[in-house]
């Protein structure tokens, strides 16, 4: 007979009684590595934009010549006048910014970059609501700065918009499709999210949202069509503009809290005008 095995001690059980063993931890799978942005990316971005808005545009002409153009017209002298249509333009606007957002969602997911957790992490409805009365109260005091300028550069921005203002609803439809939509996703991705992101890592929180505003701003090209008090003012309502949407995709961590800021700020600003033209209202 075996002797009692001794108070404390562990007896190994075997056969039938004995307890299931327990399972082995699997090893955890290694994290996705993620790489650094890169400060070329902030020519990858618009190049990538621009040649998706040279395709179809060259695209679009070589239809619209083939289909509509009288016999014998050559492609150059219909390419005149077909690109200084408004639908023209809305087709390049659409194109360039798709291109902005295919081009910029591809590089961030070859950089490892999960967007649902980085750049569009998600926010709660209180900061989403914030964001979205911010936009409606800078494109309110935008309207009203635009009101106490001289009346001869109101008329001088009147004229100005109205070259690619819409005539159609169709047309409308585009022109708040491509505003509300994606020209907010398109350009918080890149301003706030690449540029942003690379600047604030090497400065400081001023000097990359006030750099990145001013860029923001220039971009929109109000000093070049506009020289003058108006586009002066133009540019710098843009920058206050671009500057707080950096702060909120600072302070959120997330890009959502930007995108509905700009996408209402834009609603606002040209939604009035969409919904009176598909109603048939007077201007």
């Amino acid at each position: 007979m075996r002797p009692p095995a001794e108070a404390g001690s562990r007896v190994a059980i075997r056969g039938s009684d004995a307890p299931p063993a327990e399972p082995e931890p699997a090893e955890a799978a290694p994290p996705a590595r993620l790489r650094a942005l890169r400060w070329y990316d902030l020519g990858l971005l618009p190049a990538g934009a621009v040649s998706a808005a040279f395709i179809v545009a060259t695209a679009a002409l070589l239809i619209d010549w083939y289909l509509n153009a009288p016999e014998g017209l050559g492609l150059r002298f219909w390419a005149r006048g077909t690109s200084a249509t408004v639908w023209f333009a809305y087709t390049v606007e659409l194109a360039l910014y798709a291109g902005f957002i295919l081009t910029g969602f591809l590089l961030l997911r070859l950089r490892g970059y999960r967007l649902s957790g980085v750049y569009f992490a998600p926010v709660g409805w209180r900061s989403l609501s914030a964001a979205g009365g911010l936009g409606a109260i800078f494109a309110g005091l935008f309207m009203w700065l635009l009101s106490l300028l001289p009346a001869e550069t109101q008329q001088e921005l009147m004229e100005k918009s109205e070259l690619l203002s819409p005539s159609s609803s169709a047309e409308a439809l585009t022109l708040f499709f491509i505003a509300v939509l994606l020209a907010p996703l398109a350009e918080e991705l890149y301003f706030r999210g690449v540029m942003f992101r690379l600047l604030s890592s090497r400065i400081s929180f001023v000097a990359s949202a006030g750099l990145t505003a001013a860029l923001f701003s220039l971009a929109h090209g109000h000093l070049f069509m506009l020289p003058g008090l108006g586009g002066w003012t133009l540019s710098i309502l843009i920058f206050v503009v671009g500057f707080v949407l950096a702060g909120l995709a600072r302070l959120t961590g997330s890009l959502r809290a930007s995108v509905i800021m700009h996408g209402v700020y834009n609603a606002v600003l040209v939604g009035p005008s969409v919904v009176a033209l598909i109603a048939g209202w007077p201007a």
